[in-house]
């Protein structure tokens, strides 16, 4: 029993250490890991910027929801709302279509970017790409369609201005055609407008003040004309002794009748409205990619546009969120917020950064400097909203490099964009601070969207000036015929006087 008791004992004196080692063990392994998770923690949002997908992959994204996907960057041009207008054109295809409305890039190769996203949606069918208001692109891959011959009849058939509906509908008729009569039909428009493309199909501002103009010349010009031509002709008849045959009222109602004429034959052929086949976008349309990028910036300081390419790597994202952390840390400094957006006249902006600047910054509710960097052209531009930065340095003093760029940013498909946002940061770090913080001044509002693309009415704007331009070529016509008139009759009497002695003396001689 003793042995037993003493191993029992030395057993209990033993395991107690090992107990306690197992719990320290446990201890530092639970430090570990929160020191971890924090680790991670901290750097959260590099991680989900790190993440994120690329251009193809969040395209492909898009099209596994929906065969078709409109960019919200172009609300001035193509309204999100006319997706179903060409997933119906889709469906005459024959064949799984897939289309993409995206912004026009400078630096983007659509036939390369229809390829990658084949191969990450790893479906197969028709892709089509409409870069703006164009079919730019398109590809068939699995299926056997006259893409390239329908790409080049919507070329050569449309003017630039028939609009993306209208283009993907030609594209569509004539891949429902079949290859035969397609090839043939590419052959022949090419033909035929090689050296004519087709008339454009809208008029700008400036066509319908000239077709103001010459329907207010045309509206005083001919009535008047008819008045004093009619009243002319009648003295000539009353002087020479011709009775009166038509009544007085016939000439005015001639000139009434004609100006009624002239009014509604040219309300009837100059009968445009729009300048273009772009619709009056709606509030929503317009808010939508402001409403994306600052749900964006609240998740993180940095937001790359998922339609455009990267042009920051991991690295340099990670280089960025570092000096972005160091800078709200440091005296007088605060948040940045960069938006790796393009900006184009078709945007809700209409390509002016500040203006965008400042409708992201009353989406994020919060002050800071608001960066935005076009990852298309490369430009960066910088805006204080609230923090105590000398705003006139920010404004003035930038080095060219920073805002602009040199001749190799501009042939870098990444225009140098991480090595200039980091002298940015830089810059924003040495910035002198001041007594108060500064706001930047509220933008010029962009052009009315809704008006933009309205002709203003036929009646107005030079109609205006050309009722006073036709009254006075009327005056000067009826002139210029009453002179020719008055010479075609008295020079002849002038130099023949015995023939008008004549004349009077056989006139008197029948009575």
């Amino acid at each position: 029993m003793r042995a037993i008791r003493t191993n029992n004992v030395y057993t209990a004196r033993t395991g107690a250490p090992r107990a306690g080692r197992a719990r320290l063990l446990r201890l530092v392994l639970a430090l570990c890991s929160l020191t971890a998770l924090f680790a991670t923690a901290t750097p959260a949002t590099q991680a989900a910027a790190v993440e994120a997908p690329t251009q193809a992959a969040y395209l492909a994204d898009r099209l596994r929801e929906n065969p078709v996907y409109v960019t919200d960057q172009l609300p001035r041009e193509v309204l999100r709302s006319t997706a179903p207008d060409f997933a119906r054109l889709a469906r005459k295809t024959g064949v799984p279509t897939y289309v993409l409305v995206l912004p026009m890039w400078s630096g983007t190769d659509g036939n390369q970017l229809l390829g990658a996203v084949h191969d990450r949606l790893g479906r197969d069918g028709l892709y089509v790409l409409i870069e703006g208001t164009d079919v730019s692109q398109a590809a068939a891959y699995g299926v056997r369609v006259p893409a390239e011959a329908a790409l080049t009849v919507t070329l050569y058939e449309l003017p630039p201005d028939a609009g993306p509906v209208r283009s993907f509908e030609r594209y569509v008729d004539v891949i429902a055609q079949g290859g035969t009569k397609a090839t043939a039909r590419a052959e022949a428009a090419r033909e035929k407008y090689r050296d004519e493309p087709p008339a454009e199909m809208y008029i700008g501002p400036s066509d319908r003040q000239n077709q103001s103009f010459h329907t207010g010349v045309l509206l005083t010009g001919v009535p008047l004309s008819i008045v004093l031509t009619a009243g002319y002709v009648r003295r000539r008849r009353r002087h020479s002794g011709a009775a009166r045959r038509a009544p007085r009222w016939i000439v005015p109602g001639v000139a009434v009748l004609t100006a009624a004429a002239i009014a509604l034959t040219a309300s009837s052929v100059f009968d445009q409205t729009r300048s273009s086949a772009a619709e009056p976008p709606s509030p929503a349309d317009l808010s939508a990619r402001v409403e994306r990028v600052a749900a964006g910036l609240k998740q993180d300081p940095v937001y790359a546009d998922p339609e455009s390419a990267r042009v920051l790597d991991a690295r340099q994202l990670d280089r960025l969120h570092e000096r972005i952390r160091d800078f709200r840390r440091s005296e007088g400094g605060g948040p940045v917020y960069v938006s790796l957006v393009p900006q184009t006249p078709e945007s809700e902006s209409a390509g002016d950064a500040g203006l965008f600047s400042a409708a992201v910054h009353a989406k994020v509710g919060d002050d800071g400097v608001y960066v935005v960097a076009d990852p298309d052209d490369g430009t960066i531009d910088v805006y204080n909203h609230g923090l105590r930065l000398d705003s006139s340095r920010l404004s003035f003093d930038l080095p060219e490099y920073v805002t602009m760029g040199d001749s190799s940013t501009d042939e870098a498909d990444d225009h140098h964009l991480g090595e200039r946002l980091e002298a940015l940061m830089t810059f924003l770090e040495k910035t002198p601070l001041t007594d108060r913080p500064q706001y930047e001044s509220a933008p010029a509002p962009a052009p009315n969207a809704a008006a933009e693309h309205a002709l203003p009415p036929l009646f107005s704007t030079d109609f205006w000036p050309g009722l006073f331009v036709g009254a006075f070529m009327a005056l000067l016509l009826s002139g210029v015929v009453a002179g020719l008139t008055w010479g075609a009759t008295s020079l002849p009497r002038r130099r023949f006087p015995h023939a008008r002695v004549d004349l009077r003396r056989t006139r008197n001689s029948s009575r």
